[in-house]
Formats: C-alpha cells, sequence, structure tokens
C-alpha cells in the first residue's frame, strides 16, 4: 500500500478559522488562536466550517476491496484505475494478514489462473470490460481521493474504528498520519482510534 498527499488547502487552519469568525464574530490571530478555535468547534460539533479546506491523496497497491469500501462515501471525489482501459496484468494481488503461506500460495495460483483466463477472453475477442469479471476483489488497484476535511473526519472516524476491515483501516490510519502533520487542530482528537 501506497499513500502520498498531492494536495491540501494552503494555510488550511487559518482558512477554516477566518470562515469560522464570519459566523462567530470571534476574536484572535496567529496560528495557536486558530488552533483553538477550531478545537472548540469540533468539541461542539460545529464542523461545517471543516468543508472550506480539502485533502487530495494519491493511493495505490490497495485491493479493489478497499476501494469499493473507500468510495461508498459519496461527500468525497475519486478516479479509480480502470480494469476497461488499463492492462491488469502487471497488478500484483494483495495478501491479506491472515493468510498463511499455504493460503497465499494457492490465492497466487488462483489469481494466475484468473489472469490466464482473462487473456483467453480477450484474445477471443471478448470486451475488457466483460472480461474483467474473472478477476479477483483482491487484485491491487490505484485511485485519487477528493474530500473536504469534514468528509475526511466521518472517513476517518469509521474506518478506523477496530470493526473495520484491516485493510482500509490500516489506509486510514495512514492518513491520519499524514493529515496530523498538516493541520493537527483538525485532526488530533481521532489520533486514539486505530
Amino acid at each position: 500500500m501506497h499513500l502520498q498527499l498531492i494536495a491540501i488547502t494552503p494555510d488550511a487552519e487559518a482558512l477554516i478559522a477566518r470562515c469560522a469568525r464570519v459566523s462567530h464574530r470571534s476574536e484572535g490571530t496567529g496560528l495557536e488562536s486558530d488552533r483553538e478555535l477550531i478545537r472548540r468547534l469540533i468539541k461542539l460539533g460545529h464542523e461545517s466550517v471543516l468543508e472550506h479546506a480539502v485533502a487530495t491523496f494519491a493511493i495505490s497497491g490497495v485491493s479493489r476491496a478497499c476501494a469499493n469500501q473507500l468510495t461508498r462515501h459519496r461527500l468525497a471525489s475519486f478516479v479509480q484505475e480502470s480494469q476497461r482501459y488499463v492492462d491488469v496484468r502487471d497488478r500484483p494481488l494483495v495478501r491479506p494478514p491472515s493468510f498463511s503461506d499455504e493460503d497465499w500460495q494457492e490465492a497466487r495460483r488462483l489469481y494466475a489462473d484468473a489472469l490466464t483466463l482473462y487473456e483467453g477472453l480477450v484474445a477471443r475477442g471478448v470486451a475488457r470490460e466483460d472480461a474483467r469479471f474473472v478477476l479477483p476483489i483482491g487484485a491491487a488497484t490505484q485511485l485519487v481521493l477528493t474530500a473536504n476535511f469534514r468528509e475526511l473526519r466521518h472517513i476517518l472516524r469509521l474506518r478506523l474504528a477496530r470493526s473495520a476491515q484491516w485493510e482500509i483501516r490500516e489506509l486510514g490510519r495512514r492518513m491520519l498520519t499524514i493529515l496530523l502533520d498538516h493541520v493537527p487542530s483538525v485532526f488530533e482528537d481521532l489520533g486514539g482510534e486505530s
């Protein structure tokens, strides 16, 4: 799994605080004042001002199962690698940590068989969009996610929970680590859940 922050609102905490001060007419200047205001708003549940700042992540090496979970968050925007237009033969299979070495070898064999079947279908004239139906959900993919900070908080609250699937929980943990480096006041209260 690889995660890269490719864009984030510049001076996001200052922007959020400025937007909040329009509504609340509160005084204060400087980064610490802005951060205290943001923390107070989050504690009170007044998170609409967080929608003014966004982050964009490039994600690769996750399974299509993980991508399917992530793209359920419809207030975010996504672009995912197309199995219709992209040659999928070089995509690895994502290994769940629960697989023994024996399980993994069998899964890799089945994946190789699926790729062989896929290639044969395409060679016989079956459209890629139909041939891809034989590919497993564990095949690696890549996507780009853009979301405002309010939606990112929502995604992280759900996906960092212990009950979340291991792969998306790890993705959430990595996203949180990156976001904490850039906008700690917005995401620091989510740090203890992973």
